[in-house]
């Protein structure tokens, strides 16, 4: 792969991700980054190409890739905006959980439907069969963070979520992560980067391509997390 775009050093690439730790940052200690930015990262390596991580809230995300203002972003895989962005993935895949307290065993999805209210992150895409169901009742949240918090007070009887988001939000709260067993497993998700059509690195889409290619591991966001909650001190809640 070649080794530099074809832009000058100081060409700037605006990137966002998930607008909460450990996906955007980790904690307050600065040499503990998020496992998306790690990602990017490593998919750049060897690009001679400055990251700009801009925190935006999902639906923000989606309307800056469809507008130019964001060049890419990676996330899960979303349809919503498929024919704005061109999609470069897979990167990696992360398990889709919906989890609950102990006292709650949901084995199969028409189970999810007893449950009184499932905390889900705006905008953020999950599952095809869940995230068109109407039927489900639906609480709309802002981060794992949240959600957790809302499950720990009983304001909500259960999450969705990828398994490190909610890994990491259980810590933050202090709660068992052995309820990450009890979870049902609404299937895998795929993680890629979505480049704006708007974007000028649209003339680097073949070099994109290459490097995710090449750095595809099933499991490297979770490899990422693991790596980094090892040794990182945990963001407030």
């Amino acid at each position: 792969m070649t080794n530099n775009l074809s832009y000058a050093n100081d060409k700037t690439l605006s990137i966002s991700l998930p607008p909460f730790p450990p996906f955007d940052s980790f904690s307050p200690d600065t040499t503990c980054t998020g496992v998306g930015v790690i990602a990017i990262q490593e998919v750049t390596k060897n690009l001679k190409v400055k990251l700009a991580l801009a925190s935006y809230p999902y639906a923000r995300i989606m309307h800056s890739l469809k507008t130019g203002e964001l060049d890419l972003a990676l996330i899960f895989k979303n349809n919503i905006i498929a024919n704005d962005v061109e999609y470069i993935g897979p990167l990696s895949l992360s398990k889709v959980l919906v989890l609950t307290k102990n006292n709650i065993t949901i084995k199969h999805y028409n189970e999810l439907y007893k449950l009184n209210s499932i905390g889900v992150i705006r905008s953020a895409h999950f599952n095809e069969k869940f995230d068109q169901d109407n039927l489900l009742n639906k609480v709309s949240v802002n981060s794992y963070s949240q959600a957790i918090r809302l499950l720990k007070l009983d304001r909500i009887s259960s999450v969705v979520g990828s398994r490190i988001g909610l890994e990491y939000a259980l810590r933050q709260q202090n709660m068992d992560e052995a309820l990450i067993t009890n979870a049902f497993k609404l299937g895998y998700k795929e993680w890629g980067l979505h480049l704006s059509k708007k974007s000028p690195f649209m003339a680097e889409l073949a070099l994109l391509r290459t490097a995710v290619k090449s750095s595809y591991k099933k499991d490297l966001i979770y490899r990422l997390y693991q790596r980094q909650i090892s040794h990182c001190s945990l963001a407030k809640s």
